[in-house]
């Protein structure tokens, strides 16, 4: 089953990054088990299950879109508790999108070419044109203005930074799904965004809590593993172009 091969084939910057990513993950729930006694697993499982669906992603692996659809699930409830109403829509696309990324890369996909076995496979990527840019930003800005308008409409509390995150993650899916490797700059922005979010989020609260700094710190993660998705990526296009 492809949800076991899937992990065949990884580095050692991969083991490593995935396991530090866990102790880290360990480290703040035992904190604030101490600090305050609380235990929130569902924060615990969607960012494990966000940064498999990462790791996965940057691999080029199926299984991707089956950890991504666990993981947007329990997010959008996180975020619904803490008012973040864009955050909860994005969720809500997601959904879809993980369904769509499923059909669309398991037709697109070669053997990998680090391990023996056939059956464990990468998908092809390619990349944007000078046309394909232009169309891009038009329709981040367009997304933008559109999504900020509705957020200040209901009073979102970060409505400006939510509809900017929003925005850029729809890009950024929208060009994982058709298998375009700059996606990877579009998830750069989106990582670097959602700290501030959650950062953000503890300053208006006016405290330190387990759900934000879970939620900051794997997107820290995440933003690291952005970079090394692009490289993998461009990797993976030069060599389905060669095969």
């Amino acid at each position: 089953m492809f949800l076991v091969k899937d992990f065949r084939g990884f580095t050692t910057y991969e083991k490593v990054f995935f396991g530090l990513f866990m102790l880290v993950q360990v480290a703040i729930l035992v904190y604030f088990r101490i600090v305050d006694g609380t235990t929130d697993w569902l924060n615990v499982v969607a960012s494990v299950t966000l940064v498999l669906c990462l790791i996965m992603s940057a691999k080029g692996r199926l299984s991707t879109f089956v950890y991504g659809l666990i993981s947007v699930s329990l997010y959008g409830w996180i975020s619904y508790q803490h008012g973040l109403y864009g955050e909860v829509g994005l969720q809500v696309v997601f959904i879809v999108f993980q369904f769509l990324g499923f059909a669309t890369w398991v037709k697109n996909r070669h053997s990998d070419h680090i391990t023996d076995d056939p059956e464990v496979m990468d998908v092809d990527t390619k990349g944007l044109d000078s046309k394909g840019w232009i169309s891009t930003a038009i329709f981040t800005v367009i997304l933008y203005a559109a999504i900020s308008t509705v957020l200040t409409m209901i009073h979102a509390k970060q409505p400006y930074l939510d509809s900017l995150n929003v925005s850029l993650n729809i890009i950024g899916q929208t060009l994982m799904t058709l298998r375009f490797k700059e996606q990877w700059f579009f998830w750069m922005a989106v990582n670097v965004v959602s700290i501030s979010l959650w950062v953000r989020a503890m300053m208006l609260n006016g405290e330190v809590d387990a759900t934000s700094v879970t939620m900051a710190v794997m997107w820290l993660a995440s933003l690291i593993n952005s970079v090394y998705g692009y490289y993998n990526w461009k990797k993976l296009q030069n060599i389905h172009v060669v095969s």
